[in-house]
């Protein structure tokens, strides 16, 4: 059996995401540690479809347009983001301050062409020209140093960067916000059933301490909000290359 919980994973929130693991499994005995992203393969899919996967955590866009006919979806962590449903999220949108420029004329730095909150939620906007950066907060650095103008980042992520990097956080500013879309899909192998869970899930999250609870950014419980909510949301065209 595997496990993961890699996408709110940083060397900082690391203690934190695994005392909320330990938690599950006392509830759930048997279960495997997690594996830390820098030990999952190169290609996180492979990771994500093996058949004794006991949870991990996706990105909407890749759970709707490949992934959910072979996993199941067990639930989606809810932080509490202002003004947003629970277990939805939103993007920030970050320039450097004063940024005069509309939108059309900016340089966007994106994390991944498979990013709900980094490309997909830019909405099919025009850009003046497009940065692969591997990761939201490496958008963000792009923005602040020049090499990019604008960059969408998920509000969990943001959260979490100004708490751990508030130098670089002060260096750019919110320009907006997205509109909400379902966020990060937890699941697990496509035999599994979810209830346990579930179950496990919510009493750890329950029982987390406030200390850890901002360290990863906020989650307050699981909301079940199921594939179909996912599946409604549009799939985007690929960045340009």
């Amino acid at each position: 059996m595997i496990a993961s919980l890699p996408m709110y994973w940083r060397h900082e929130t690391a203690p934190a995401w695994r005392r909320l693991w330990a938690e599950v499994r006392r509830h759930l005995p048997g279960l495997p540690d997690l594996i830390p992203p820098e030990d999952l393969p190169a290609d996180w899919d492979a990771h994500w479809l093996a058949p004794d996967l006991v949870l991990s955590q996706t990105c909407g866009l890749p759970f709707r347009a490949r992934l959910h006919p072979h996993v199941t979806y067990v639930g989606t962590l809810d932080f509490a983001l202002p003004d947003t449903p629970p277990g939805l999220y939103r993007s920030v949108i970050v320039t450097r301050p004063d940024e005069p420029r509309p939108t059309a004329a900016l340089q966007l730095a994106y994390n991944a062409p498979d990013s709900q909150s980094g490309w997909a939620a830019t909405g099919g906007q025009t850009f003046a020209g497009y940065h692969c950066t591997g990761a939201h907060s490496a958008s963000v650095e792009a923005v602040a140093c020049g090499a990019a103008d604008i960059a969408f980042v998920d509000a969990v992520t943001w959260r979490i960067l100004r708490h751990t990097e508030p130098g670089l956080a002060a260096r750019v500013s919110v320009r907006g916000t997205t509109a909400a879309t379902p966020g990060l899909p937890l699941i697990s192998a496509r035999t599994r059933d979810p209830e346990p869970l579930r179950a496990a899930l919510s009493a750890a999250l329950s029982a987390l301490p406030d200390g850890d609870r901002r360290d990863m950014g906020g989650p307050q419980g699981l909301c079940v909000l199921g594939p179909a909510a996912y599946l409604a949301q549009p799939i985007p065209a690929p960045p340009p290359a």
